[in-house]
């Protein structure tokens, strides 16, 4: 490969899929019986979605918290659908990332999220995770984006110095925080742009 990256690293949400934090408010609120504002403010204003998002706390545990603050205990599987079933795939990037894998160009997912979330992405469109051989989630390392610890936990699970990889994110901190650290960070600012990128690190020739 007569390029300086040696690995691609995606983000997972706005750039592989997308997802809608009002509809899980709104989901979860049918499920409980309560306000979508409500919602909102246990897992957002009350900083329980960003414990679970670090693995501060287990599936379990976050469940039993969230009905506690709510005062209501309801089906923990109907909650658990509400909560994931917000994602879709984000199709125009799917044939990058096909094409990619199909030349073996080392690819991963580094992303911000909670292990209900990440399991159910990873079932619901297999196909397209199970094109990267790595996954590097926040909940897995205990380290948010745009912090050093997580990126540094991606270059070793990736398995190259972080000057080597090229990562794609929608927020502009997490590709600020990427740089400092030393990755070739871009935000993604659709498919064209991206390949643009890739070409001019020597990248899209190989697709």
């Amino acid at each position: 490969m007569d390029c300086n990256v040696r690995f691609i690293y995606f983000d997972l949400g706005k750039v592989l899929v997308d997802f809608d934090v009002d509809r899980m408010c709104r989901q979860m609120a049918e499920v409980v019986g309560t306000s979508p504002e409500a919602i909102h403010h246990v897992l957002y204003e009350g900083g329980l979605q960003r414990k679970y998002e670090l693995g501060l706390v287990t599936t379990q545990e976050f469940y039993e918290l969230f009905c506690k603050e709510l005062g209501s205990w309801s089906d923990p599987k109907r909650l658990l659908e509400a909560a994931c079933d917000i994602f879709s795939l984000n199709v125009p990037v799917i044939p990058l990332v096909t094409r990619l894998a199909a030349v073996r160009f080392p690819i991963g997912v580094l992303s911000n999220t909670c292990e209900a979330h990440w399991d159910y992405i990873y079932r619901r469109f297999r196909g397209v995770m199970e094109l990267f051989p790595v996954g590097c989630a926040s909940f897995q390392c205990h380290a948010l984006k745009p912090e050093s610890a997580i990126f540094h936990y991606a270059a070793e699970l990736a398995g190259c110095k972080p000057q080597e990889i090229f990562f794609v994110d929608d927020h502009p901190p997490n590709v600020a925080g990427a740089q400092a650290m030393g990755f070739q960070a871009v935000r993604f600012c659709g498919v064209e742009a991206l390949l643009t990128e890739l070409e001019m690190r020597g990248i899209a020739p190989l697709l």
